[in-house]
Order: C-alpha cells, then structure tokens, then sequence
C-alpha cells in the first residue's frame, strides 16, 4: 500500500537525512498500533509499504505523477519516526557490500574547494531536497559529482543501478550544486541496494549547502 502524509509530517522529514538519493527508509508505527514497520518514503512526501511490491507502487507513483497520485491516496500518520542510514538499511535487509568499498557516511568529512559541482539527479521535477527559496541543497542530502554523473551518461549506463535508486522508472531531472569552501562534505561508492549494483560516487551534505549554492535544474 500507498499513502501521503500530512504536511507536518512532510516538513518533519525533509528536516531528517536521507538513506540515499532520493528516498528515506524509515521505521515507524501506523496511529493506533504498536507494531513497528519500514517504509520506502519518496521526496519526503510519499509513503510506500515495504512489503515486497514496493517496485510496483513507485512505478505507478511516478508514472501518475506526484500531485495527481497525492489527490486520490489516503493519509497516514506515523508514530515514532526513525530514519535508517545507508549501514542500518543494508543490515535490515542483509545486503552486501562492496568490498574495500565504503559508503560517504562511513568517511572523513572534508571542505568543498568552492570550485567542484555536485549532480543530484532525480524523478521528480520538485525534488524537495533542494531548497529553491534559498537555492540550496537541504541538510543530509546525497549528490553525485558532475563527474561521475558525466561518465554515467558517456558510458550509457544505467542510472538507476549506479546508484542504487528505488525507482526502476527512469530519472527524469539534474540538479547542479556548486558548493561554497564554507561548505562541507563525505564522499564515498555507493553501496548495493534494492538488488541494484551500486558502484557511482556519491557525496553526503549532512550540513547541506550554503545559499545561492544551487546553479541550475536540467533534464536527465
């Protein structure tokens, strides 16, 4: 099942840091039950029970649309909200890891040079991990390096098991982020997820990025 949350609840999660690009794995009880749950939450507004047909109702939702599916789902109000990280998911679900390979969460931290630019790539044209008011990149949010994503698209390989998207639909936007020195960042590989392979760059902003950081929205 599906559900969209009340706009609180939507608030409260874009302030919490993401599992990976694009998407939030979280435990929390349904209003009135005890019993604890993972949910496949998308652009921090989205709620998908994990259950096994997570791939079928992300399809749908995409191919719908988010404000169009928005319209008809029921809400759902969620107790006690736990957001897992990369390591917390990939135990849960017992997925391997890439070996001598480490996730940006499991690195240093270390300045931006005020000169590199970051791709965050997605399915929705509002991805609400960027912050269009103050043209920023929002706190615990997941890039990959311009880099990385230009070699994605020489290459023709498959965005979706680079980086280990919940989505087996296409990705639709780019988002460019040019990082202030004052910012700061993890780099890492991303690790397998979702039976997706993994193996891209990814960057973690858990400070997110400062304003008028935010350059430019592409298509993919």
């Amino acid at each position: 099942m599906f559900y969209k949350l009340s706009t609180a609840q939507e608030n409260y999660l874009i302030d919490q840091p993401e599992t990976g690009m694009g998407y939030q794995i979280i435990e929390a009880s349904k209003a009135g039950r005890y019993l604890r749950e993972e949910f496949l939450v998308l652009n921090s507004e989205v709620v998908i029970e994990m259950d096994g047909t997570e791939p079928i109702n992300v399809r749908k939702i995409i191919n719908e649309g988010l404000f169009s599916f928005k319209h008809h789902a029921s809400f759902i109000t969620l107790n006690d909200i736990k957001v897992l990280n990369e390591k917390q998911f990939r135990n849960i679900v017992n997925e391997s890891r890439n070996k001598n390979e480490r996730g940006a969460t499991e690195n240093p931290v270390e300045n931006s040079n005020g000169e590199e630019v970051f791709v965050r790539l997605s399915a929705f044209e509002n991805d609400r991990r960027i912050d269009k008011i103050n043209k920023g990149l929002r706190s615990g949010s997941y890039t990959t390096t311009e880099d990385d994503y230009k070699k994605c698209k020489s290459l023709n390989d498959d965005p979706i098991q680079r980086y280990a998207l919940p989505t087996n639909d296409e990705i639709k936007f780019a988002f460019y982020i040019q990082p202030s020195k004052t910012d700061t960042l993890q780099r890492g590989i991303v690790q397998p997820a979702y039976e997706k392979r993994g193996g891209g760059k990814e960057a973690y902003f858990a400070k997110g990025t400062a304003i008028n950081t935010f350059r430019k929205q592409t298509p993919y």
